[in-house]
């Protein structure tokens, strides 16, 4: 006779070579993450920041971006990439620095948040104002 599968046992089989292959996943990133250095795995010393970006047609845009020792403004095409001017100039540099700071894009996702309603607050701090209370009659 023909006995049927154990399909409990089955499972039980999957759920363990699933959480086997799990282990052996988040190990490999733990030691990706201790091994290699900071900017190269996502960490907070990023080597490279994008400065601003400026779109200009379907898939074409200028990208301003910082990289050590220089800026580099960036034309992105559809295909390539091409090096439109190599900034290195230190005042210039200082000053896309304190732009980048004055307009809170160094800053997190509350600042950025806040700066963006703050224009909306100021209208409708102007409504308010200029309102006038009704009499309410009994």
């Amino acid at each position: 006779m023909n006995e049927a599968p154990d399909l409990t046992m089955a499972a039980i089989k999957m759920v363990l070579s699933l959480a086997l292959v799990l282990a052996i996943l988040y190990l490999a990133y733990r030691w990706t993450r201790r091994s290699l250095p900071a900017g190269t795995a996502g960490g907070k010393g990023r080597l490279i920041q994008v400065l601003g970006s400026q779109y200009l047609g379907v898939k074409k845009s200028i990208t301003v971006v910082r990289v050590p020792g220089n800026i580099l403004v960036l034309g992105i095409g559809n295909e390539q990439i091409n090096l439109l001017t190599k900034i290195d100039d230190p005042n210039v540099m200082a000053a896309f620095t304190s732009e980048s700071e004055r307009d809170g894009r160094a800053g997190g996702f509350k600042d950025q948040l806040q700066r963006m309603l703050r224009p909306m607050q100021t209208r409708c701090d102007r409504i308010d104002a200029n309102d006038t209370p009704s009499e309410v009659s009994r």
